[in-house]
């Protein structure tokens, strides 16, 4: 075993390198995950803080109006001035100002196109259910119009409508909110795991074909299939003892959570893409025996493919056609069933099916590397 012996003491010469990144990133995913993982599937209402300012004259509709606001939302009584209602907003008094034009209230009754005047908080979501309110009021009374009825039956009718709610229960929910912590931390390992397993393995795979080193191996005892045995085996420890010192980071910082089936699927998914890394790490020194074009290749794939898979930014929050684009890489396929996984409602086979295939994408990308490994050595050997 002297080969994975000398194998061993080379990648040894990059453990500061493993190191410094595993501190780095255990440091930013830390961050990134208290700060930023959050269960997008989760559902808390919060009421919206709305004024009200009537130019109108009082009537039933618009008392039955401004109820149903003060019922919904979070009342706020403002003096009716141009600077007040625009401080409000600064200030984030009220994220929503209803204005009753003079005359709406016959208007509206009489079918003619009205609008309330509206003032808002920019791109607020509380601002967006304000109108939702509004608009979910108007539109009820407009369809009581059309049957003719009295301006008192019209209010009762609406009000009533209004008043019927339905409990909704929302199923898939992470209750554990350490899983999207742990989600968020293995999306983000998907650029380490690719930037140290490349360059390790690359770089230890380059000093062993160095041309006096090969020529050395040549006429050594060692015959060519267990030279090549040995230096497979080195590979695999030394991957999998990167990906190890990841899942032990998961472990010290979610604890028990990583022990759940969900903790356990995170931690599969991370060492199928090491199966990826690793054999794309092959296909690399049988293209080239570069190391400056093997670290370049390195770091534009770890980072290029975080970026565009959602390693850095949640996949919901990227352009439809980065996404399309990133569905060419494994990181997608990882990334995607990481937040599959962080999602799951349950552990039936339907449930898992879809995190199954995105495995298994990523071990075809695998065999497709594997694939163009023996083509490229064929042809090398036809060469020479």
């Amino acid at each position: 075993m002297i080969v994975f012996k000398n194998y061993l003491k080379v990648a040894k010469s990059f453990l500061p390198i493993i190191i410094v990144y595993t501190l780095i990133f255990v440091g930013i995913a830390t961050i990134s995950s208290t700060s930023g993982a959050q269960n997008t599937d989760a559902f808390e209402a919060s009421e919206s803080r709305i004024a009200f300012i009537n130019h109108d004259q009082e009537s039933s509709f618009i008392n039955s109006f401004q109820k149903y606001i003060k019922e919904n939302a979070e009342y706020v009584n403002i003096q009716d001035s141009d600077e007040e209602l625009r401080d409000a907003l600064f200030f984030r008094k009220v994220d929503y100002i209803m204005i009753i034009p003079k005359g709406f209230t016959d208007d509206f009754l009489n079918n003619k196109d009205v609008k309330i005047e509206t003032m808002e908080v920019p791109d607020s979501y509380n601002s967006m259910y304000s109108k939702t309110l509004m608009n979910k009021y108007l539109n009820t009374a407009k369809l009581y119009l059309k049957a003719d009825i009295t301006d008192d039956k019209l209010t009762q009718y609406v009000s009533r409508d209004l008043n019927i709610h339905t409990d909704v229960d929302f199923h898939n929910v992470v209750v554990d909110n350490n899983i999207a912590k742990a989600t968020t931390f293995y999306n983000f390992a998907n650029y380490t795991l690719l930037a140290i397993i490349i360059v390790v393995v690359s770089m230890v795979m380059i000093s062993f074909n160095e041309e006096k080193i090969r020529r050395r191996n040549l006429v050594s005892s060692i015959s060519y299939q267990s030279f090549n045995r040995q230096l497979l085996l080195g590979n695999i420890i030394t991957s999998i003892g990167v990906w190890s010192l990841y899942v032990i980071a998961s472990f010290a910082l979610y604890g028990e959570t990583m022990l759940t089936n969900a903790g356990l699927l995170l931690i599969l998914n991370s060492f199928v893409l090491v199966i990826f890394i690793l054999v794309f790490s092959f296909f690399l020194t049988t293209v080239t025996h570069n190391r400056e074009l093997v670290s370049g290749i390195s770091t534009v794939v770890g980072l290029g493919t975080s970026f565009i898979a959602g390693a850095f930014v949640p996949q919901e929050f990227l352009a439809p056609f980065v996404l399309n684009i990133a569905k060419l890489t494994p990181s997608y396929w990882f990334i995607d069933g990481n937040n599959k996984i962080a999602s799951l409602a349950g552990y039936s086979w339907t449930d898992l099916q879809p995190i199954i295939m995105n495995m298994a994408i990523i071990l075809g990308f695998a065999v497709l590397f594997y694939i163009l490994i023996q083509l490229v050595s064929r042809l090398k050997l036809k060469k020479s």
